[in-house]
């Protein structure tokens, strides 16, 4: 096989999270369209998503080939998820940050070691397909996957087999980096300030950060260490001091570390500026290229059956998901068709489960205008919503960017509680401040927020901010773009 097109031969990978997996496909799929020729180094459970888009897969090795479809989501109705066992396992009332440090230990840093291997094994085989003169690599890798972080620290690649001609870092998250303006991006969050005060609140929260996170670091620190990486916390300790500050702290941007170029999906002005302001090797691509995918006939007739509904009855569309990690539906889906099963004239409720086969328990009674499935592109309904309720995946909330539709929000795991904070302070979006927990005062509020934003009056500065977000988007080609950076390595 030879690669004469001149192009790098483009290596995406990301963590093993169709959340993750989505965005990155979306663009690395797009750049084989326009004749790149693109590899995809992810979990076999995904194999076929990634093949059927056209790019080359090639599997994980080992405790790297992670099944997000079976550790996330309960395998039978009643039935506990992998992730709440292993939570459980350690912490016996696990809180969200109890959580959220599971996912650190068994999802982004224990599989690091796989993944150098795994890098290992598709740099081989790329340079086993092309001759050497054409093997010319350039990792374009999810950041959350560390994926580069051994490599960058001097571990070796097999014999003969030559070091990547470039790297990008692709951030499809609210990027974790240190600031004298923000706490870490999975504290609780603050009201953004520039002020001495908020400042010193904010120096403290990082400071109990380190104490609380030490542990986590030790096992990153000797997880590169471990696949062949060499002073890698000398290194980043090294870094912190060049800015001014006394120690390393975990989530203080060592993911985007010895990249060339990082790709940030969304707009710049969704984000707090902040007194570093952002690294010069930083682009905002926008949102990722929209799904054009068929739709199944079913899906198309629930589709085509809110359309008529939106254009013909006027009625108006409320489009309710929960992602794909934390999909219980008692968190938002089910208070949400409740809020509303009394606006039968006039709203419509489309309730997306997050993957394919989900049901809801038998025991709910889903009233007259309420549509139930298991899965839908976002792309496929969110041109026919007037309001999208969610509880703030970053993949979401950019959708609702993308499309201009603005949301209610709720959140707590992972950044969730972070990009609902942050879709309030730039108000395309209003933030409920209830638990699940609190039932009927739950449902109170959130009827309230979606009454609000479809009010003439009441609505009409929260949907101006939502087209306001997406004309920002409109003005950005997200693969062009990218491919701007990859023109440095032509």
């Amino acid at each position: 096989m030879s690669n004469d097109g001149g192009k790098p031969i483009l290596l995406f990978t990301s963590i093993p999270a169709t959340g993750h997996i989505t965005p990155t496909l979306r663009i690395a799929s797009a750049l084989h369209a326009r004749g790149w020729p693109v590899f995809y180094l992810g979990p076999t459970a995904h194999k076929a998503t990634i093949s059927a888009t056209g790019v080359q897969f090639l599997p994980f090795l080992d405790d790297a080939d992670f099944n997000d479809l079976t550790y996330f989501v309960p395998q039978g109705e009643g039935a506990t998820t992998i992730k709440d066992a292993v939570v459980q396992g350690t912490t016996p009332e696990p809180t969200w940050r109890d959580r959220v440090f599971s996912d650190f230990r068994e999802f982004f840093f224990s599989p690091i070691p796989a993944r150098h291997r795994s890098l290992c094994a598709a740099l081989t085989h790329i340079h086993q397909l092309f001759p050497s003169s054409s093997a010319r690599v350039v990792v374009v890798a999810e950041s959350t996957s560390n994926f580069l972080l051994p490599l960058f620290h001097g571990a070796p690649l097999p014999p003969s087999i030559p070091m990547p001609i470039g790297s990008i870092a692709l951030s499809v998250m609210a990027p974790p980096l240190r600031s004298v303006d923000m706490p870490p991006l999975v504290c609780e969050p603050v009201e953004f300030g520039t002020t001495p005060a908020h400042r010193e609140r904010v120096a403290n929260m990082w400071r109990d950060w380190e104490v609380e996170t030490r542990d986590l670091k030790e096992l990153l620190v000797a997880k590169v260490e471990q696949a062949g990486g060499k002073d890698f916390a000398k290194a980043m300790e090294a870094r912190e001091r060049e800015k001014g500050r006394e120690s390393w702290a975990l989530l203080s941007g060592e993911c985007f570390v010895g990249y060339d170029h990082v790709c940030q999906i969304g707009v710049e002005s969704w984000f707090y500026k902040t007194a570093e302001g952002w690294p010069e090797n930083w682009r905002f691509v926008g949102a990722v290229p929209k799904s054009a995918r068929v739709l199944e006939e079913a899906k198309q007739a629930l589709v085509d059956e809110v359309k008529l509904a939106r254009e013909n009855e006027g009625k108006k569309v409320v489009v309710v998901a929960q992602g794909t990690v934390e999909i219980d539906p008692r968190h938002l889906i089910l208070p949400t068709i409740q809020a509303l099963g009394g606006r039968e004239e006039d709203t419509l409720v489309v309730a997306i489960l997050g993957h394919r086969g989900r049901t809801l328990p038998k025991d709910v009674v889903v009233p007259a205008n309420a549509k139930v499935t298991d899965y839908l592109p976002y792309d496929a309904i969110l041109p026919y919503a007037d309001v999208f309720v969610s509880n703030a995946g970053y993949g979401a909330v950019m959708h609702g960017i993308g499309h201009g539709v603005p949301m209610v929000v709720a959140g707590e795991e992972q950044d969730k509680k972070e990009n609902v904070a942050r879709v309030q302070w730039r108000g395309h979006g209003i933030k409920l401040n209830k638990s699940w927990t609190d039932e009927k005062e739950y449902v109170k509020e959130l009827a309230e927020a979606v009454g609000k934003i479809l009010d003439e009056e009441e609505g009409r500065e929260v949907r101006r901010r939502a087209m306001e977000l997406k004309e920002e988007a409109d003005r950005i080609d997200c693969i062009k773009t990218v491919e701007e950076c990859l023109s440095s390595y032509l």
